[in-house]
């Protein structure tokens, strides 16, 4: 079993509680008037969702997130309170693009789903970035720039699409029968 560094744990832990505090704000659970901390009540509600306990190191460490959050450009003042800015928004996004999940129905009609795409060069981050939350999502690459999944996609996968404004360059496959049938069911443990 390969174990991640301590490094590569805190960066994950670090960006998910940007998220977190992003989300707080952004739906109103966590209002900070501007230069001034948040209300005991909503530091303990913040602390809480943190998952950190209630106390002043915790404390100082959500203050100073909130702060850094500001000099980086994902706050932005909306009257006498701060709010996500259009750069915070978009960290969202990203990461409600990354936890998508494609829903498996109770049986597998014998189906199967292909995504092919030809991005052009121009766009390769989104094509790298594309291939990489597909196969995060369990879609199997089938050959280059086609990947293959044993239910229906096309809705999840389009959103994905949107968000990287790469859908023109996407086409999608419904078939029943392919080469390596055998082994792709066992790949995704169809019966």
């Amino acid at each position: 079993m390969i174990t991640p560094n301590i490094k590569t744990l805190n960066n994950k832990s670090r960006r998910e509680r940007t998220v977190q505090v992003l989300k707080m704000i952004a739906i109103g659970a966590l209002i900070i008037g501007i230069g001034a901390v948040p209300s005991p009540r909503a530091m303990s509600k913040l602390l809480s969702e943190l998952a950190l306990g209630d106390n002043q190191r915790n404390r100082k460490y959500a203050g100073r997130k909130i702060r850094e959050l500001k000099k980086r450009g994902y706050l932005e003042e909306h009257g006498v309170r701060y709010a996500v800015s259009d750069k915070g928004q978009e960290i969202l996004s990203r990461e409600h693009i990354t936890n998508l999940v494609i829903p498996r129905p109770r049986k597998w009609n014998g189906k199967w789903h292909f995504i092919m795409f030809d991005i052009p060069l121009t766009d390769s981050y989104a094509r790298q970035a594309l291939n990489k939350i597909l196969l995060g999502m369990g879609l199997v690459q089938y050959q280059q720039s086609v990947l293959i999944y044993p239910y229906p996609i096309k809705e999840t996968v389009l959103h994905v699409c949107r968000f990287y404004k790469v859908a023109r360059y996407v086409s999608f496959v419904t078939a029943e029968d392919i080469d390596g049938f055998d082994k792709l069911k066992r790949q995704f443990g169809l019966t």
